[in-house]
């Protein structure tokens, strides 16, 4: 644990990325962005476009309370960002665009942001951390201890303790549960826990990274022998295991791929979705529902950066590679050799020219010959306008039905509005469409968008009128779609093209 000195604390507010996001000026917005982009949107890295689209829908409706705020183009403020620590930009294999990702620093703030928040509209949980510390202190001097007596007389209690509830269970008493106060106390301490344990991957990821820049830096130079250069990866690699990020990660790592702790895991999340105790706590549920899928994500992210740390070794063992990277370590070293030479009188002329293009060309790009093309001049004819075939475009488009997705949000959030699912038929028994089955296409492309629940193996049969001959209707099939209240406010959906 860090002991907070002055001189620690002022170096922490003046360098950490963390401190200049919660002091920024648009701290509130930034956040808000971040958390609904990457974490209330469970998404680990984003494209550079999708990003930028997001971001320009995002200010559009904060313009419309507040016109004044983030007036600049999407790109600079995710530049900005990813310049002051908060994001990180990378490029995959797998992707021909820029990526961005959360840094750990970026993580650190929501996190903290979002535990004080939740300390005022949570439930307190003193008895459940206090037997939490009691019950890991007990852990901590009997996994510490190496006396086989004293083990021994543990379990000897433990089997006492087990056979006196056997007994009174067969004996017809009743068995001893929790409190409803409890069940939530003991929730709440591990959706804590949960948010902390992802917060760490950050942390380990970004140590690979470092770990990777420095031995592809040490390759570039050529000082040291590959021998050396892959101790150093191997014990840097070693010490990361022995911190407390790499040791939570492994950790992490060998209990979630086992399929017995897997499938024991999933049992109770299924079950704890049945309590009744936790019946109002949907946002928790809902961030225990998607913790295997989550999990798993991160951890192939984590394991695509040692990815990359395993083939720069292998690159680096290769003698070939070897010996092409000690060529262009004294071809570097020359360079540098001569314009030092060169710093006290450089020459007017310049030292050397650069060929930006590359003369490769291959047969097989060549055309077929042609005959050179002919003008065949003819004589122009006056152009007449038919005013009737324009009457007729101009009334097709003044027919075309604008669909307006904010109102059909606006919508279904009013539906919603009271906390509980609502289906599609049933929303349109109350709430009518008067644009036809474009307008009932919408409400399905908002669903998929903002991440409602759309059931293909149920089918709802919609009555509807018809645009043009309104005493007419239409029957239109159409999947089961369900709306769902965390999924109007938590993310917005991606406003269709």
């Amino acid at each position: 644990m860090t002991t907070m000195h002055r001189d620690a604390l002022r170096t922490f507010f003046d360098a950490s990325p963390t401190a200049r996001l919660l002091r920024s000026d648009l701290a509130p917005l930034v956040i808000d962005f971040l958390n609904r982009t990457f974490k209330a949107g469970e998404s680990i890295s984003i494209g550079q476009t999708e990003l930028r689209v997001m971001l320009a829908t995002y200010q559009e409706e904060l313009h419309e309370i507040e016109p004044e705020v983030m007036r600049g183009p999407p790109q600079r403020y995710a530049t900005q960002w990813a310049e002051n620590g908060w994001l990180s930009r990378f490029l995959e294999a797998s992707s021909i665009e820029p990526q961005y990702q959360l840094t750990r620093y970026a993580e650190e703030a929501i996190r903290f942001v979002d535990s004080t928040l939740s300390k005022g509209n949570s439930l307190v949980g003193t008895e459940s951390r206090l037997r939490l510390v009691i019950e890991t202190l007990e852990d901590i001097v009997r996994g510490a201890s190496a006396d086989p007596n004293r083990r021994l007389e543990y379990l000897k209690l433990q089997r006492v303790a087990i056979d006196e509830e056997i007994a009174a269970i067969e004996a017809g008493k009743s068995v001893q549960v929790y409190r409803p106060s409890q069940i939530r106390e003991r929730f709440q301490t591990a959706i804590d826990l949960l948010k902390a344990l992802q917060s760490d991957f950050r942390a380990v990821e970004e140590r690979f990274q470092s770990i990777t820049r420095d031995v592809q830096q040490q390759q570039s130079t050529g000082d040291k022998t590959r021998g050396g250069i892959l101790g150093f990866a191997l014990d840097s690699e070693d010490l990361l295991k022995q911190q407390d990020e790499g040791i939570s990660f492994f950790a992490f790592v060998a209990f979630l791929f086992s399929p017995t702790q897997q499938a024991a895991l999933r049992k109770n999340i299924e079950e704890v979705q049945q309590l009744s105790a936790l019946a109002e706590e949907h946002e928790s549920l809902q961030h225990v529902r998607r913790m295997i899928p989550a999990l798993l994500a991160e951890a192939d992210k984590v394991m695509k950066t040692t990815a990359r740390l395993s083939g720069t070794l292998r690159r680096l063992l290769d003698a070939q590679a070897a010996a092409h990277r000690v060529r262009l370590a004294n071809v570097l070293r020359d360079i540098k050799q001569a314009a030092l030479e060169l710093r006290g009188q450089p020459p007017a002329d310049g030292v050397l020219s650069l060929s930006a293009d590359a003369g490769i060309a291959s047969p097989l790009a060549r055309t077929f010959w042609k005959p050179r093309a002919t003008f065949d001049p003819q004589t122009p004819e006056e152009h007449v306008v038919d005013l009737s075939a324009l009457r007729d475009a101009a009334s097709a488009l003044a027919r075309l039905t604008r669909l307006d997705f904010r109102r059909l949000r606006r919508t279904i959030r009013d539906a919603t509005y009271q906390g509980n699912s609502v289906r599609l038929a049933t929303l349109l028994e109350s709430t009518p469409v008067t644009g036809g089955v474009v307008e009932l296409l919408g409400y399905l492309q908002i669903a998929h968008d903002d991440k409602h629940e759309i059931d293909s193996t149920l089918i709802d049969t919609i009555c509807i009128l018809e645009t043009r001959h309104r005493d007419r209707s239409l029957r239109v099939r159409v999947p089961r779609v369900t709306f769902n209240p965390k999924a109007v406010t938590t993310r917005p959906g991606r406003r269709p093209k």
